[in-house]
């Protein structure tokens, strides 16, 4: 069962990186096309009004697959996961109650939360790829070096964290800006 959700999880978080990619290559490469402002309006329709919503349900699936690892899997989370989960189960918490309220200001309140994440996933990473980096507090428990998952040669715990923190963060800003002019 571990393994169908691990790589279940995976799957998903390959299929978020490559919208997340997309959606970069829309906001960054095209305007040297000069295509980037009809790319960037069109996105924001296509998730306008949403942001808040979808960025809650990768807060959830995120919250409860680290709870899935250590509850069920009997996962030990380390030091780093720890301060991941800090990061994360209150963004599923505060999204959730601006989603309930249809209050975007919500963005606001959470928009430190995945960027402070995706810090400490990226410091995870590198820590899952150079273990003599690892801190004394790291090895405490469980180590922060420790791969739990390893799926499709790179799809560990941290970098699942990043995914989720990296969409939320996309998402949260796309909430944070005003909507698009209409067209005419």
């Amino acid at each position: 069962m571990t393994e169908a959700v691990s790589t279940t999880l995976a799957i998903l978080a390959i299929a978020l990186q490559g919208v997340l990619v997309a959606f970069l290559g829309v906001v960054v490469v095209a305007p040297v096309w000069g295509v980037a402002r009809r790319g960037r309006d069109a996105v924001r329709r296509f998730v306008d009004g949403a942001e808040l919503a979808l960025a809650w349900v990768v807060a959830l699936v995120a919250t409860l697959g680290s709870l899935y690892f250590s509850e069920i899997a009997d996962f030990i989370p380390c030091r780093l996961c720890w301060f991941q989960r800090i990061a994360m189960y209150p963004l599923a918490l505060i999204l959730f109650l601006a989603v309930i309220a249809r209050d975007r200001r919500g963005a606001y309140y959470a928009v430190a939360l995945p960027v402070i994440g995706a810090v400490v996933s990226l410091w995870h990473l590198y820590i899952e790829a150079h273990p003599e980096a690892e801190s004394p507090g790291c090895r405490i428990g469980a180590p922060c070096s420790t791969k739990w998952i390893d799926e499709f040669g790179y799809v560990t715990i941290p970098m699942l964290a990043l995914t989720a923190f990296a969409a939320i963060a996309t998402l949260l800003v796309l909430a944070l800006r005003p909507p698009p002019a209409p067209d005419g």
